[in-house]
């Protein structure tokens, strides 16, 4: 039994835990079920484990190189779009614990860096669970649901903006964060029961992709969780990014148009014909069982690990003075030169004065 490690996963932000820590834990069950033992550790890595996941970008670096640093075993990187991060020498100081990198990006863009450090990425997009989203035969109390953060990212508000212009007497629900613009106030709700009950009591939802995720195949195209989690709960579904949808789902599971006139337009479309509607949601709910759920993830995920193993153990472990001393500034430092830390530091500084100036008028 391989027993794995995943080193926070950014779990250890409550706002983060609550969006997603449900969804994590959907795919640690699936990789029990495969045969791991799992663990998710937030104040030391399991020194016991055979390997260790950690996550890189967003903040996450300092904390992720302490943990490879006191593991000093063989790693697995869980990676954003090489668009988003990419250090280089950060990589190259810990290539030789990395058993391979792995993301949701499946552009050729993030492969072909991380084939520069000598580093295999694999393309590990996220799935669903059938026993949380599933179809639900409940009434339909809105027209419209989307549920979504319009700060993670840019884009979103064009298509919303086009929606609510065209809404009219539609019952339109947005529930995330930044809607404030629309008259809904912050509302979040965790990955989980409730959330499959909101989607099951809308006659259309939608899903939008942010511009970064859409870039296009040599940049960023990168599905996110609710393209799976509406398809696996039964529910019909209207997307945006049209490349990247076509990657999991065909145009007779999922309608997906990139202008947002078009979007709106086939949202207005189906809910006047929405007999119409079932063939698409009973198709997408197929589809998912059949390849999209966290199981298949965790037996491509443990086929990558045993491979990776295998490699690592051939691996010769260096030491030099000078990689030592990068290794352990990555453990200390921020990921930006002094210039930076400077800049940046002043920056905070004369936003604080600021601050203060303007509560003294």
């Amino acid at each position: 039994m391989l027993n794995i490690d995943f080193w926070k996963l950014g779990l250890d932000n409550q706002h983060v835990n609550a969006w997603f820590g449900g969804m994590y834990e959907s795919f640690f069950h699936a990789l029990e079920r495969a045969g791991a033992k799992v663990t998710l550790s937030r104040l030391a890595p399991d020194r016991e484990a055979d390997v260790l996941v950690v996550t890189v970008g967003g903040g996450q670096d300092i904390s992720s190189a302490q943990a490879m640093s006191s593991f000093q075993g063989p790693v697995v990187l869980y990676v954003p779009s090489g668009q988003e991060w990419f250090r280089r020498g950060f990589l190259k100081r810990w290539q030789e614990y990395v058993l391979f990198a792995y993301g949701t990006d499946f552009s050729s863009h993030t492969p072909s860096l991380y084939e520069t450090v000598g580093i295999q990425y694999h393309c590990l997009p996220f799935a669903s669970d059938p026993a949380v989203m599933r179809p639900l035969d409940l009434p339909k109390l809105y027209d419209v649901v989307f549920v979504g953060n319009p700060a993670s990212g840019t884009g979103r508000h064009k298509y919303v903006a086009a929606l609510m212009k065209a809404a009219c007497d539609l019952k339109v629900l947005l529930v995330g964060p930044g809607w404030a613009r629309y008259g809904y106030p912050f509302q979040c709700v965790a990955w989980g029961d409730l959330l499959n009950q909101l989607h099951n009591t809308a006659y259309v939802c939608v899903n939008i992709l942010n511009d970064g995720q859409k870039q296009g195949p040599q940049t960023q195209l990168d599905a996110n969780h609710r393209l799976f989690d509406l398809a696996m709960a039964g529910c019909f579904q209207i997307s945006n990014a049209p490349q990247v949808v076509r990657r999991y789902f065909d145009g007779s599971e999922v309608p997906a148009y990139d202008e947002p006139e078009q979007w709106v337009s086939a949202i207005l479309y189906y809910l006047d014909h929405p007999s119409e509607t079932e063939s698409y949601r009973v198709a997408a709910h197929r589809r998912a069982l059949a390849e999209h759920t966290w199981d298949h993830r965790a037996t491509t995920f443990m086929k990558l690990v045993r491979r990776g193993l295998d490699d690592w153990e051939r691996v010769p472990r260096t030491t030099s003075l000078r990689l030592s001393a990068g290794r352990y500034r990555d453990t200390t430092l921020p990921p930006h030169g002094v210039a930076e830390m400077v800049r940046r530091a002043g920056s905070r500084l004369f936003g604080r004065i600021r601050r203060l100036l303007a509560l003294r008028k």
